[in-house]
């Protein structure tokens, strides 16, 4: 648990420092954040089902050209200050993702056993 509070933490503090320096940016990062149900569906569109682990890095190649194409667009609208934190966030996203994933894909595996 210990991992997911610093998580959660780590997240927090990235959105409070948006939302210090630009309402825009936070707005901007809460609209362009990734749902869980748009990996999953890359995910099952691109992988097979197992029930071992999901890594952080096949997470982030997944996600890699969803993130790509927000930067982009953020590139074109923000400062260098303000794409540091969009490239924190999108750190942590994949953190996130990923152990959200991986919590579901366990949970499902339990389901499909008994």
């Amino acid at each position: 648990m210990g991992e997911i509070d610093e998580l959660l933490t780590a997240m927090h503090g990235v959105a409070e420092n948006a939302r210090l320096l630009s309402m825009e940016l936070c707005d901007f990062i809460t609209a362009e954040s990734l749902s869980i149900a748009d990996v999953i569906s890359d995910w099952f569109d691109q992988c097979p089902l197992t029930d071992r682990p999901i890594s952080e890095w096949a997470i982030a190649r997944l996600v890699e050209q969803r993130q790509t194409a927000t930067r982009i667009k953020a590139s074109r609208r923000f400062s260098g200050g303000e794409l540091a934190i969009l490239d924190d966030w999108q750190g942590l996203e994949i953190k996130a993702l990923t152990f959200s994933l991986n919590a579901l894909l366990k949970t499902s595996c339990v389901f499909r056993r008994a």
